[in-house]
């Protein structure tokens, strides 16, 4: 009678190498979903920087529009409206929080304009595409006037501070932008464009400067 020959693997050997399997098995899994994950967290920081993005270039557009609509009116300076405020939202110093870019988007409106709509006259003069979530705002404060020599004549040079908030189309994606405009009244005729409107000189110790934009800076 023939004996059965043992390849000399045990029931033992056999358990270890379904193991090792088992393990290796887990490890690929691990990987997988370890790459999945950074898949997504690549995608959702992908996601927000375009946000943020999109709200930063809301913001800039809503801050260019309000300084151009500024510096193209004619006639005597805006005047602080009282409320309920049915026209300009001009803030005297110190009415706005330190902290504006904090507040939320209620407030915003509440104090300020939307860009694109003219706030004396309430018409809407031009459209400021941002695709977000909430509208582009704009509110304007009133930080000084001071005496100027333009041409021989006594104009008045007032300093404006004008801040902008844009948003993405997340509530987190939030843009807020400020800049000081100066500009003389009565404007001076012959200017060709909103940009150039206001070419005299501002008085600023003792050099003459083309009024304007003058600081800018980022809060948010």
């Amino acid at each position: 009678m023939r004996k059965a020959v043992s390849n000399g693997i045990t029931g033992t050997q056999y358990g270890m190498a379904l193991l090792l399997c088992l393990v290796f098995l887990l490890a690929l899994t691990l990987i997988g979903l370890s790459a999945s994950s950074d898949t997504i967290l690549q995608n959702r920081l992908a996601s927000n920087l375009q946000e943020t993005e999109r709200a930063k270039q809301s913001a800039n557009s809503t801050l260019s529009w309000a300084e151009q609509w500024l510096l193209s009116l004619d006639g005597a300076p805006p005047e602080r409206c009282t409320a309920p405020c049915g026209g300009l939202n001009l803030h005297a110093k110190g009415d706005i929080p330190v902290h504006p870019e904090s507040e939320s988007f209620s407030w915003w409106l509440n104090n300020g304009h939307e860009a694109g709509i003219d706030p004396i006259t309430g018409d809407r003069i031009a459209t400021i595409s941002s695709d977000s979530i909430n509208l582009p705002v704009w509110i304007i404060e009133l930080v000084k006037t001071t005496p100027a020599m333009v041409e021989g004549n006594p104009d008045l040079q007032t300093w404006y501070r004008i801040l902008a908030r844009g948003s993405g189309r997340t509530d987190s994606a939030v843009s807020v932008i400020e800049s000081m405009v100066v500009r003389s009244w009565p404007t001076v005729e012959g200017a060709d464009s909103p940009d150039q409107v206001a070419p005299a000189s501002c008085s600023r110790f003792g050099m003459p400067v083309k009024c304007g934009r003058y600081a800018w800076r980022e809060l948010r």
